[in-house]
């Protein structure tokens, strides 16, 4: 069952179309991933979806409620949160101050509040940071501080902003394996994403944008063997080696 429905959105800014009549299902419970290329017209996508931006046309649901046309904090109480690619921790103040502005959305009932900001910040991986200034983080903390307070809003579907990017080998692991907690917890997860060695294993479906248009939409791998998104995106040699790690459970790669 669909949790969320984009069915021929299309997002003008001018003269330039951004998204151009693309429609596609996240299924409830499930990691979707939303690849292309730059430019392809992920970020636009995202932030229709999150309220940021309004479509020129088409419609958006959320547990078969319009919100096509909706602010985005009254889509954010509903249950969508969402991350950004470039971090925005409020800088002064503490880790877990941080992860509790998030909490305060769902509940203002401080014993609550503060409940779900440790819960979030323990499975973030954040415990040991709670009294340390979000701005001094390195931006792998940054990156999961981000998750941790948009997961303490108690979401159904978040929407990550290239999560991984930036990250060592070993912070994107971490954050692959934050996502997979995520998903434990009955948490929908709809992501951008260009690290490739991050998303192909984890997502359940792929969505790919080329030149605001939507590709194909399908299980990574068919995906991977589609002319098409070979052509446009990976790359023939990059897409025997994401086949072959696919196969293999190898860990190798690049940022796509």
């Amino acid at each position: 069952m669909a949790i969320l429905t984009v069915r021929n959105l299309t997002k003008s800014f001018g003269a330039l179309v951004a998204n151009n009549d693309i429609s596609f299902d996240v299924e409830s419970g499930t990691i979707v991933g939303l690849i292309g290329p730059n430019g392809a017209g992920k970020t636009t996508l995202f932030n229709c979806v999150a309220g940021l931006y309004r479509p020129t046309s088409g419609r958006i649901t959320f547990e078969d409620r319009d919100i096509t046309n909706l602010p985005s904090w009254r889509i954010a109480r509903m249950g969508v949160a969402r991350t950004f690619q470039v971090v925005r921790p409020l800088k002064e103040m503490t880790v877990l101050e941080n992860i509790l502005v998030g909490a305060y959305m769902r509940t203002g009932n401080p014993a609550e509040a503060m409940a779900s900001a440790k819960r979030c910040m323990e499975m973030s991986s954040l415990s040991h940071y709670m009294d340390r200034r979000a701005g001094g983080l390195t931006i792998g903390n940054k990156k999961r501080l981000e998750v941790a307070r948009a997961l303490a809003t108690g979401p159904k579907l978040i929407l990550l902003d290239e999560a991984a990017a930036g990250l060592t080998t070993t912070e994107t692991r971490e954050m692959v394996e934050l996502i997979l907690r995520m998903k434990s917890e009955g948490v929908t997860i709809l992501m951008v994403e260009h690290i490739m060695e991050a998303i192909m294993p984890i997502a359940d479906k792929l969505v790919v944008l080329n030149g605001g248009e939507k590709i194909i939409e399908d299980v990574p791998g068919v995906v991977v063997e589609d002319p098409e998104v070979i052509r446009a995106y990976f790359g023939e040699k990059y897409s025997r080696r994401l086949r072959k790690g696919a196969k293999e459970g190898n860990d190798d790669g690049r940022d796509a």
